[in-house]
């Protein structure tokens, strides 16, 4: 889900959430404590959606914490961000081919152009298109790090 209209996106990310999760399974995230703070927030903001989001928020799996305790690679050089982590069990799932949305600042940054009125039509696809790439590299790299691991 990425919306760049400009407009308030809360309501229809929950909805698309919630959709996509389903109602049973893990959910496996990467430091849980923004996820879990993002989906406490939208439970309050949307009574009627509240129980299903506190139900995706309770389903959450955290992986830092197995990495923590169980990983480490000379090349994550003392850091355990998912941007240390993933090139370091697969190195083809880097970030440096990304551009100028490459880590976690300059995805907001590249948000809050491409939402401006102001962004022009070619910059703000342009802009969607990296965020989109940006996003789609950290949730592929959570499903290859745990099937790589998952290998071992």
């Amino acid at each position: 889900f990425l919306d760049v209209s400009g407009e308030d996106p809360r309501r229809g990310f929950s909805e698309s959430l919630l959709k996509a999760c389903g109602k049973r399974g893990p959910i496996l995230v990467y430091n849980r404590g923004f996820e879990s703070m993002c989906l406490s927030a939208l439970a309050q903001q949307f009574p009627d959606l509240s129980d299903a989001l506190v139900a995706i928020r309770e389903r959450l799996v955290d992986l830092l914490p197995l990495m923590r305790q169980h990983y480490y690679h000379p090349d994550m050089r003392g850091s355990w961000s998912l941007k240390a982590v993933l090139p370091a069990i697969v190195p083809v799932l880097d970030y440096g081919d990304l551009g100028d949305v490459a880590d976690g600042h300059a995805a907001q940054g590249a948000y809050l152009e491409a939402i401006a009125a102001a962004t022009e039509s070619g910059r703000h696809a342009e802009l969607k298109e990296a965020l989109l790439r940006y996003c789609e590299r950290d949730t592929f790299g959570l499903v290859e790090i745990v099937r790589t691991l998952s290998k071992r």
